[in-house]
């Protein structure tokens, strides 16, 4: 009887043991994100926009599954702007005199970048020249707006000098800014291209392993790199792989073809190892590039290759992505991306990628909204409740599509018009894109959720109009038709002011306000909050993430205090296994 006494109690001593004991935190895989420097010889910002929007429009044309307009439609769109703009005195000197030189750089676009199918012309804005007719908007006092919200996160910069010195520099050199984030184990840093244009990550691949700069895009689901059969002529001076230079090199015949905003890529499947972040993929499909477009090819373009990030059903290889595979094959526990891109002006790149989970030291987990994925096609779209300009509502219940790929945002044109007529000195400047004050101060929120985030001021500015840097800026929304008159596309404009973690498995998007931006409104919460992260949804629906998460969030000393009650546990059951067996103690 005192031995059957002894092995419950055995049973309920471990049973506590297990529910009570910590777990190890899974090690956060993170990725370093820099920018691609692309700018042109004495071009001037409003050509540039015309680059970025001929790549978009291509892309937009993607994502309606139909066929992309022809270069005599761009050719002609292009006139038609430019005519009505020089027909305007007022604007003929400012929109076209190339007041910024810059130095000979680049003459292709190699990014692709995301703007509005020029198909019916009817939902364009006249471009008229002139100022946004103000509009006397209300606020939303029902619900689902800025109003309705319960959280308002504050962004940190200004613009009252104007544009920022540094950013224009960043236009003129030819350079990569690499992060200067702590990376913890599995993390990769994000690079940063010129002044917030885009962001790559290092990888390798092969054997002996190489590394391959890569796009890293959550608009897209498609990975490859260059062929080393593909030569220079086609695929340009760029690091690429074969059986020549790796031994565990496996080619196929089965072909693949991407068709991006800007350019395109053909070529085979492949498969060979892959590190991201010091985990391995052991023969993962990939492409292999055998033709690619000047965008890609030209020795002037810094990257290798591109990864795609979205979910799996929007690839035309039909294969895993690698963050699927990278959960697929158990060296991450769950499909989970964080991403932290970094911004330029604020003189440091703090960019990461974190495969596996969230880094919660860089987000204030009393700010997260857990929001579901809406898109059937595979896009990271989610709802967005309203967006504000000084606490009033321009729209409400909206749609948009979070993409890493695209530089800037678009928002359907009727859309376009109501924001733009809510900032005090804007101006439409024809062809979807509008002007606005260099200085501008207002406060813009997106509301997700419960929360309203607000983007900095100085993610409003695409790039100056002139050499006066506190006169007039591109507006870094413009207008164009992602699917529908409901849909807005989010690119780096919008997710540098938060904090956005992806999950493959649940289907869900999370976003949180940063905790490592000087001056905002959670700098420095991350460690303060780490006890709500359990409490917020974090976990996405699984225990054992918000258990890990939790974890990370735990303190040294009070894991070395659980270490020590743990000891002395698994002493009090040998003790009692003894007594069990019979033996003297």
């Amino acid at each position: 009887m005192f031995k059957q006494y002894l092995f419950v109690l055995l049973l309920a001593l471990v049973s506590y043991l297990v529910t009570a004991a910590p777990l190890q935190p899974e090690p956060l895989h993170t990725l370093v994100l820099r920018k691609i420097p692309i700018t042109r010889d004495g071009e001037h910002p409003v050509t540039a926009f015309e680059r970025h929007q001929k790549a978009a429009i291509k892309r937009m044309h993607r994502y309606k599954r139909t066929p992309p307009p022809s270069e005599e439609e761009f050719h002609q769109r292009n006139l038609e702007r430019r005519r009505s703009i020089e027909s305007n005195p007022n604007l003929d000197k400012r929109m076209y005199i190339p007041d910024i030189p810059l130095p000979s750089l680049p003459k292709q676009q190699p990014q692709k970048r995301i703007w509005w199918p020029p198909t019916d012309s009817s939902a364009i804005p006249t471009p008229t020249g002139g100022p946004v007719p103000h509009v006397a908007a209300e606020v939303n006092r029902t619900g689902g707006g800025a109003a309705a919200a319960t959280a308002n996160v504050q962004a940190s910069g200004s613009n009252a000098n104007g544009f920022s010195e540094n950013a224009l520099q960043a236009l003129q050199e030819v350079s990569l800014k690499n992060s200067d984030s702590d990376l913890i184990q599995g993390g990769l840093d994000y690079i940063i291209e010129a002044n917030d244009i885009g962001y790559l990550c290092e990888i390798q691949i092969g054997t002996p392993a190489q590394t391959f700069l890569m796009i890293m895009d959550t608009g897209s689901a498609d990975t490859w790199v260059p062929s080393t059969s593909c030569g220079i002529a086609n695929c340009g001076d760029h690091t690429a792989i074969g059986a020549d230079n790796s031994k565990t090199f496996q080619a196929s015949e089965t072909q693949f073809q991407v068709t991006y905003g800007s350019g395109a890529v053909a070529g085979v499947l492949a498969a060979d190892s892959m590190t991201i972040a010091g985990m391995t993929l052991v023969n993962h499909v990939m492409g292999v590039t055998l033709q690619e477009s000047v965008q890609f090819s030209a020795n002037n373009v810094p990257f290798d290759g591109l990864v795609g990030l979205a979910l799996g059903k929007l690839a035309n290889q039909g294969v895993q992505t690698p963050l699927e595979s990278l959960a697929s094959t158990g060296l991450i526990k769950d499909p989970i991306l964080g991403i932290a891109l970094g911004r330029l002006t604020d003189g440091e790149n703090n960019g990461e990628l974190v495969f596996g989970q969230a880094n919660t030291a860089k987000l204030d987990p009393t700010t997260t909204q857990t929001l579901e994925v809406t898109s059937q096609e595979g896009f990271w779209e989610v709802d967005m409740a309203a967006v504000s300009i000084d606490g009033v509502d321009a729209v409400t219940g909206r749609q948009a599509i979070l993409d890493t790929g695209t530089s800037l945002m678009i928002a359907p044109p009727a859309d376009a018009a109501a924001f733009h007529a809510q900032i005090n000195g804007a101006a439409d400047v024809g062809g979807g894109m509008f002007s606005i004050p260099c200085t501008i101060d207002q406060e813009i929120t997106m509301t997700f959720g419960n929360v309203a985030f607000q983007i900095d001021v100085r993610d409003l500015l695409f790039q100056p109009l002139s050499a006066d840097l506190t006169g007039d800026c591109l507006s870094s929304l413009s207008a164009g038709t992602i699917k529908d008159d409901v849909t807005w596309l989010l690119g780096d404009s919008f997710l540098k002011n938060v904090y956005m973690t992806t999950n493959a498995d649940d289907l869900t998007v999370q976003l949180s306000a940063r905790t490592d931006a000087p001056g905002s409104s959670s700098f420095g919460q991350a460690s303060g909050n780490a006890a709500g992260v359990a409490n917020n949804a974090m976990n996405f629906g699984t225990s054992s993430n918000s258990t890990d998460l939790a974890s990370n969030a735990t303190s040294s000393s009070a894991n070395a205090a659980s270490t020590t009650s743990n000891t002395a546990a698994v002493s009090l059951i040998s003790a009692i296994a003894a007594l069990l067996a019979g033996k003297s103690i």
